[in-house]
């Protein structure tokens, strides 16, 4: 099958049974704007994001909801369509399992409830026509720490009722798996290496980091090998998404989407984008270790990822 983008703007609700532990309505960020000092935000995985909205139909622009490793309960009101994509977090519709990279047409006092993560951290629930919330900038991303966009710059908490696109679509399957489960992800140097004593990009490879509790959409707070050398603050400047930046400790921070537009520790090295998804699917407790590569192989990556986004859905014949 083809598959086409339906624009469904009808409005149907889902009531909020439980909100779980971090439930955000969030897109692709606000982009454009930080040299204003506007955190981009938007979904941690954008991979997981886009499969999500592919699946249900909609608009690449649209908003979807960021489930974090314990889902919420929810309740349909109004008939609408809905993509799941991401970790595999025990979702199920009415009690039917609902493996991530699987749409669903959903009907009135249908519930969708998640019964605990079986693989990842992160999940995406996309619906025809998006997801509404505030926007700010051009965007419904939730920052948390500004508190605007999505459901009032919030989580979602039980009560709350929640408008989404409403009409039917046609049930598909993602051919490919929706979100990238690994433990190793892939660095280029810089852009402050030549802070660094000769050999500290070495100590990232030397072994494995454990991700700590600690971390948030904001950044990913490593513990592990001791990088040498750590010169401590420096003026603050932009920060990439997937930073690495290095405390007075030697141990590293990994920048998300979450991160504010300028930081102040020096960054020796840089996640490449096509490995973010991977980080996003981390959870705290879990071992990751680093590999370098040039920009070449960085590249190659990313093309890689948006043809797997770019592969047709499958579909009955």
């Amino acid at each position: 099958m083809n598959w086409t983008l339906r624009a469904v703007r009808a409005v149907a609700r889902l009531a909020v049974r439980r909100g779980g532990m971090l439930t955000t309505v969030q897109d692709l960020g606000r982009q454009g704007y930080g040299h204003l000092g506007v955190p981009q935000q938007g979904a941690v995985d954008s991979y997981a994001l886009r499969w999500a909205l592919r699946l249900a139909g909609c608009d690449l622009g649209d908003a979807a909801l960021e489930i974090t490793l314990l889902g919420p309960e929810l309740e349909v009101l109004d008939a609408c369509f809905a993509g799941l994509a991401g970790a595999e977090l025990g979702a199920s519709l009415n009690g039917e399992p609902w493996p991530a990279g699987e749409s669903r047409e959903l009907a009135p006092s249908d519930v969708i409830s998640f019964a605990g993560p079986r693989q990842g951290f992160r999940a995406y629930l996309g619906f025809a026509g998006g997801v509404s919330g505030e926007r700010v900038l051009h965007s419904r991303a939730t920052d948390l720490q500004s508190r605007v966009g999505g459901q009032g710059g919030r989580a979602l908490w039980a009560g709350d009722l929640l408008e989404v696109g409403g009409g039917g679509g046609e049930r598909v399957e993602a051919p490919v798996a929706t979100s990238l489960q690994r433990d190793t992800v892939r660095f280029v140097p810089g852009p402050r290496d030549g802070l660094f004593p000769d050999g500290a990009l070495k100590s990232l490879t030397s072994g494995p980091y454990r991700v700590t509790t600690e971390s948030n959409r904001v950044g990913m707070r490593l513990a592990g090998p001791e990088v040498p050398g750590a010169p401590g603050d420096i003026p603050s400047e932009g920060t990439p998404l997937g930073a690495i930046e290095i405390l007075p400790s030697g141990q590293p921070i990994i920048l998300l989407q979450g991160r504010g537009s300028v930081g102040g520790y020096p960054v020796p090295a840089t996640v490449i984008s096509a490995d973010i998804p991977v980080l996003a699917q981390l959870r705290p407790g879990q071992d990751l270790r680093f590999a370098q590569v040039d920009m070449a192989a960085a590249r190659a990556a990313r093309r890689e990822i948006e043809e797997r986004l770019l592969l047709p859905l499958l579909a009955s014949p």
